[in-house]
């Protein structure tokens, strides 16, 4: 089954992670660095872990946890297959996009490898199959990038903002557009 790729805004959601070790600290990470209210369950986790979440809850998870808010997405990083059913479960009967770490038959979303520079942003999947072949093409993409595409895209951005409001004809403002990224690429 291959995943269809679809960039979500979680700037300013409400996003739950359920256990907060090693695994449920790298989600918490990503989250957090896309803007996401994170809300931590989990009857331990690193200071590092607890400081990157809005809300700690530090006990156990239960069904109600769910059920009595609105959150955009669901990620379980717990070490119990039952209980991670559970979570699939209940956030599936809610319409909740729910990730369960390493086990790809519970998931309706799956986390890609990511590169990211400022708001360029790319996401690799191996469909869950392999994240060593999703991390080996990220370097390989990671390398082709120019260091400050970053920069190239928010220049481009003005460029496109100046072309839509002095260039009415489409075909002139995309050829305005292609010389401007040139330039911008040094090509």
């Amino acid at each position: 089954m291959a995943y269809f790729p679809m960039m979500v805004n979680l700037d300013n959601k409400k996003v739950l992670v359920i256990g907060g070790g090693e695994e449920g600290k790298k989600k918490v990470k990503i989250l957090s660095e896309f803007g996401a209210i994170i809300t931590l369950i989990s009857p331990d986790a690193s200071e590092e872990t607890i400081g990157m979440c809005e809300t700690v809850k530090t006990k156990e998870f239960e069904d109600k946890d769910i059920l009595f808010e609105d959150y955009e997405i669901i990620v379980a990083a717990t070490d119990d297959r039952e209980l991670n059913k559970r979570i699939s479960r209940l956030a599936s009967d809610n319409k909740i996009p729910v990730n369960i770490v390493d086990d790809e038959e519970l998931c309706s979303f799956i986390f890609p490898a990511i590169i990211r520079d400022k708001d360029v942003v790319v996401g690799v999947s191996s469909g869950g199959k392999s994240p060593y072949v999703a991390q080996h093409i990220k370097a390989l993409i990671k390398d082709a990038l120019p260091g400050n595409i970053g920069e190239i895209n928010d220049r481009m951005g003005e460029h496109r903002a100046y072309a839509k409001k002095e260039i009415s004809d489409t075909g002139k403002r995309r050829e305005f557009l292609r010389k401007k990224l040139d330039e911008e690429l040094h090509l």
